[in-house]
């Protein structure tokens, strides 16, 4: 009788270890070649009691050469059979006149539930190809919840505030990730298989890659080029 339970415990272990061996991280850092350009301070004027005298620029943060707010995820044959999306909801805030985060990512079928923690009104507007688009007033204390079914970046503005920007980015599947503060970036538990790494950043642009997931972590460093590369002239 006592053999049963050590029977069962080394096959636990065994599925386990099995379990672990058949996924492995993907990460890196997202650096950018160029001169980062002096970010656009924008005077809020009547609205600065509430929003700030001005609002700097959030398009094109860079630290020590890494790019934040790029988004890194998983396409492909093998991602398609091998990497399922699981819905969730996300929060999107207007708060001192700006949208907080200022890029979301989520798997398509999740919902965004958006609010706003300001006392003047402002209003969402939403420009994407392939999911339904959002245009509404939000009074103080108003929310709203919005899915999204389509993977795609979707713009979000404020027709009441112009410098207000934000980007909702849906992706097919939940194997994806946000570039940190300094461009480091990680997909964890990504299953063995053949796969499509994708970057996307709203004023760099995007990039893609091959590569094939093993046992060991894979570690992908990638460089977007110059926004404005000099030409060399020939004399």
């Amino acid at each position: 009788m006592k053999l049963i339970p050590t029977l069962i415990t080394s096959t636990f272990l065994i599925l386990a270890f099995t379990t672990i061996s058949q996924a492995a991280p993907v990460k890196g850092t997202i650096t950018y070649k160029g001169t980062v350009p002096e970010p656009v301070v924008t005077k809020t004027g009547k609205y600065k009691k509430v929003c700030g005298a001005t609002f700097t620029d959030e398009s094109l943060l860079v630290e020590k050469n890494g790019v934040q707010n790029v988004v890194a995820w998983l396409s492909g044959k093998d991602a398609k059979k091998k990497l399922k999306g699981k819905p969730g909801t996300f929060t999107l805030d207007q708060k001192k006149c700006r949208y907080e985060p200022h890029v979301t990512v989520m798997s398509k079928g999740s919902e965004l539930k958006i609010l706003t923690s300001d006392p003047i009104n402002h209003n969402i507007h939403t420009y994407s190809f392939d999911n339904d688009p959002i245009n509404i007033m939000f009074t103080p204390g108003q929310d709203h919840v919005q899915e999204f079914e389509e993977p795609e970046p979707v713009k979000v503005e404020c027709d009441l505030h112009g410098w207000m920007k934000a980007w909702v980015f849906v992706t097919p599947n939940n194997y994806y990730s946000l570039s940190t503060v300094g461009g480091s970036f990680e997909i964890p538990d990504v299953p063995k298989g053949k796969y499509t790494l994708n970057f996307w950043h709203e004023k760099l642009g995007e990039m893609s890659q091959k590569i094939v997931v093993g046992d060991e972590p894979l570690e992908i460093n990638v460089e977007f080029p110059d926004l404005n590369p000099k030409v060399s002239q020939k004399k």
